[in-house]
């Protein structure tokens, strides 16, 4: 197994070095990982609003540590849950993140001509697109970092699913990071778009009482 699937590279260390070789004391400090994320800058002071309005709303409701960090995992958690229920096919899972990756990594597009046959004799040119490279080039594009101290076994079981949707990724490069932007950002849209519905508030309320 080649391929990495995040920074940390986990389903491609279980791989190569085997649980057996780990050993006790690998195993009981590798239990959380901490990584870095990169998003946008509005996305980020936006989240960062939505979780101090849910404590003015919700006071003792929502506990002290709630933050974008904790947010993130939350969405990221719950993204998760339906994978393992079993709730979402495969196939479009990967549209969905197919679709996000779109979205939301400001992929550059640069068009070519080429020239085909359509007979023996005759040649036409079409236009095709082919994807230049990711990330936005603005001098105004801002981003922010976040640290994340996550569950190693959330983290592979990602990676997995990651591994599992190759057939139909369609050559679309996916980590685990993307995923978590991806998840976040189709959260963030929803806020932007609808603002804090009380629906949506009420189920971020019922998601943190199931996850304490």
């Amino acid at each position: 197994m080649k391929k990495s699937y995040s920074k940390l590279n986990l389903l491609q260390n279980k791989y190569m070095i085997g649980e057996s070789k780990r050993g006790f004391w690998s195993s009981l400090f590798d239990n959380h990982r901490y990584f870095e994320l990169t998003i946008d800058y509005y996305a980020y002071i936006r989240g960062t609003i939505f979780t101090e309005d849910l404590k003015d709303n919700y006071g003792d409701e929502v506990p002290y540590s709630f933050d974008i960090a904790f947010l993130l995992s939350m969405l990221y958690n719950d993204f998760l849950k339906q994978i393992k229920k079993g709730e979402l096919k495969n196939e479009d899972v990967a549209a969905y993140l197919k679709q996000g990756k779109e979205k939301y990594f400001y992929q550059k597009k640069k068009q070519r001509r080429v020239m085909k046959a359509l007979t023996k004799h005759i040649l036409e040119f079409s236009t095709v697109e082919d994807i230049e490279e990711e990330g936005n080039t603005s001098s105004d594009y801002k981003t922010a970092q976040i640290t994340l101290r996550m569950r190693e076994k959330e983290l592979l079981r990602c990676e997995v699913l990651i591994h599992d949707l190759q057939p139909y990724l369609e050559g679309y490069k996916l980590s685990v990071e993307d995923v978590f932007v991806i998840v976040y950002m189709d959260f963030i849209s929803s806020i932007t778009s609808d603002g804090n519905s009380l629906k949506l508030q009420k189920t971020i309320i019922a998601h943190l009482h199931s996850a304490l």
